[in-house]
């Protein structure tokens, strides 16, 4: 197999990345996206773009037809040319970049040669969540300059609008500006979305939307970035290894569950054993309330083969008027083959439904919250009185990159703390999520047959490589890190299914390490941004399991424990001597040598 096809469950070849410097200032071009921007090692701007966002808020990637740059000691720059399939129409751009060592200009031109609707066309500039809780000075379209932080809890709706330009500290005493022309901006909190910035964009959500682009109008648009002040002490950039100590005890691994549908009570016989090896936590199962029958003896079944501690049961759909008959009648169903929930979530999660679910389900925990993104859940002001709240996140609601969606794990525990911050210690049920959207709030979602990276869509190819099986291990990490009780991931079959045609993902050899009970150990001086770890101690023994979430090589140092001689490590190798034989392992043994270790790309270990 090619190991495009084992890293990302595609032969679609990624945007390469083209480094540029000027002087202190660093940045990384690829396609049409700048960033992230660094100055002495410190990220200053996480990103800036240009992007069509379409009237279903779908974000089709920007084609560059052709690229110029130039690059010195002192100075960069770039022009691109390229186009955006918005559809209806094809939207043609023209992209400058230069960039010195004070700072640097993005100015875009783009034209449509056709109405097309858009709920947003222009530049987008994105600040770090380093940036969180440091200060920052904004300057509106009206002249006035008002001052404040970035905040550290995920703000529901944009804290800044109409903005022209922004200051803000990247590091102690160090200062940075962007301005922006060409239309009014405003800045919103994108860990709403599992991203890991702050987005600074043009056409106010105060503004009707969507909006009729029309043919031949140019839209114009600029923003200037300057460093302002040098910070204290660079970064240091020397490669070393990253450290992994194991500490104390901590909080319980979070109950880790796998999606159900009824659909899977037909589940083929390969299927079904990939259940039994997997023995997840919990099942989570999806009905819509306005499903006539349910197979409860089929989902009973499947929770014996699984041998699964609980069911998880969301119903989505139900008619607040007629709550109580709708959700009674999938009660009685699951009665008759002795199945009870151990938690119910209905929707929506307002007190008729939650208090019919009450009566039907008394021996069930009810939760309150949305099958929608944490965005969602953020914004409802008057949320039904729940034991459990409940969220799912999607990494492709605004993009696509690989880089970005490895980077947005860093957004996952503000959203634990968030809750509990608005909610108090209520437990936070996350899922079921996956790479790919499995539904999306914002309207329709753009086709596709999983072998494309494809911003909003539902099946994503990287769900069934190496790269899928790396996120998910930050993924739970960041959440058991943050407190989250449980974590649903993927789904037996269908859009992100654990097993296609008679053969496991790596993310299924992954799940199968944390279905049964555990409790975490801290881990001291990691680098969560390159690399995903998790230490377990389970039955007398700490096991550590590791994923590279980068592209290149990651040279690892283990401590704080008696380590075994060897490690099992998933990577591309070993998959592709796995080949398509299903009974084949998917790992092959490598020395740990004096607690040193070396992941290729997106490789897990396992020690």
């Amino acid at each position: 197999m090619a190991q495009r096809l084992l890293l990302f469950g595609t032969d679609e070849p990624a945007a390469p990345a083209l480094p540029l410097t000027a002087g202190r200032l660093s940045a990384l071009l690829r396609g049409t996206r700048l960033g992230p921007i660094r100055y002495d090692g410190h990220e200053v701007w996480h990103g800036i773009d240009f992007l069509f966002r379409d009237a279903d808020w779908g974000t089709p990637a920007p084609m560059v037809d052709s690229l110029v740059h130039h690059s010195d000691t002192d100075a960069f720059r770039a022009e691109l040319r390229g186009h955006i399939d918005a559809g209806s129409a094809t939207i043609s751009f023209d992209i400058r970049i230069e960039a010195d060592e004070d700072g640097l200009r993005y100015e875009a031109t783009a034209h449509a040669d056709a109405d097309v609707l858009t709920n947003r066309t222009g530049l987008v500039l994105m600040h770090p969540l380093q940036a969180c809780g440091r200060p920052v000075e904004v300057t509106h379209t009206d002249g006035r300059t008002s001052s404040s932080t970035l905040p550290t809890l995920i703000a529901p709706w944009p804290p800044f609008t109409l903005v022209r330009a922004i200051r803000h500290a990247y590091a102690d005493e160090a200062w940075a500006a962007c301005r922006f022309s060409g239309e009014d901006f405003e800045l919103e909190d994108q860990r709403n979305n599992a991203d890991a910035s702050f987005k600074t964009y043009c056409r106010s959500n105060l503004m009707p939307r969507p909006y009729l682009l029309r043919a031949g109008m140019v839209v114009r648009q600029a923003v200037l970035l300057e460093i302002e002040s040098p910070p204290a002490k660079a970064l240091a950039t020397t490669a070393r290894p990253v450290q992994v100590r194991v500490g104390d005890a901590g909080p319980p691994l979070p109950a880790i569950g796998v999606g159900i549908s009824p659909a899977d009570v037909d589940a083929p016989p390969t299927v079904r054993a990939a259940l039994a090896a997997l023995a997840p936590a919990l099942l989570h199962l999806s009905l819509d309330a306005n499903e006539a029958w349910v197979n409860a003896h089929g989902i009973a079944d499947l929770l014996a083969v699984s041998g699964a501690c609980s069911l998880r049961l969301d119903i989505a759909n139900v008619d607040p008027a007629h709550a109580p008959s709708q959700i009674e009648g999938i009660a009685a169903s699951l009665r008759t083959a002795n199945v009870v929930p151990a938690s119910v979530l209905a929707l929506p999660s307002v007190p008729p439904v939650t208090e019919a679910a009450r009566r039907a389900f008394p021996a069930s925990r009810i939760g309150a919250g949305t099958p929608h993104f944490f965005t969602q859940l953020n914004r409802i002001e008057d949320l039904a009185a729940a034991d459990f709240l409940s969220f799912t996140t999607a990494s492709v609601v605004h993009g696509a990159d690989d880089a970005e969606i490895m980077a947005g794990l860093r957004s996952l525990p503000a959203m634990v703390e968030t809750l509990r911050f608005r909610h108090g210690p209520l437990p936070v049920h996350v899922g079921p999520s996956s790479i790919g959207a499995r539904q999306s709030p914002l309207g329709a979602q753009p086709a596709s047959d999983g072998t494309r990276r494809l911003a909003l869509s539902r099946r994503d190819p990287r769900t069934r490589g190496l790269f899928g099986a790396a996120w998910a291990l930050g993924y739970v990490a960041r959440f058991a890190q943050a407190g989250a009780k449980a974590v649903t991931l993927f789904g037996l079959q269908g859009d992100a299914a654990l097993i296609e045609n008679g053969l496991t993902t790596p993310a299924h050899e992954l799940l199968r390490c944390l279905g049964r009970p555990a409790r975490c150990r801290a881990l001291v001086d990691t680098d969560a941004d390159s690399l995903a770890a998790l230490a377990l101690e389970r039955e007398g023994r700490t096991e550590i399991l590791l994923a590279n979430l980068g592209e290149a090589a990651l040279d690892v140092q283990l401590s704080g424990l008696a380590l075994p001689d060897h490690a099992l490590l998933m990577d591309a190798t070993a998959l592709q001597a796995r080949g398509n034989d299903a009974d084949a392992p998917c790992c092959r043994p490598v020395p740990l040598q004096e607690g040193r270790l070396t992941l290729p790309p997106y490789a897990l270990a396992f020690a």
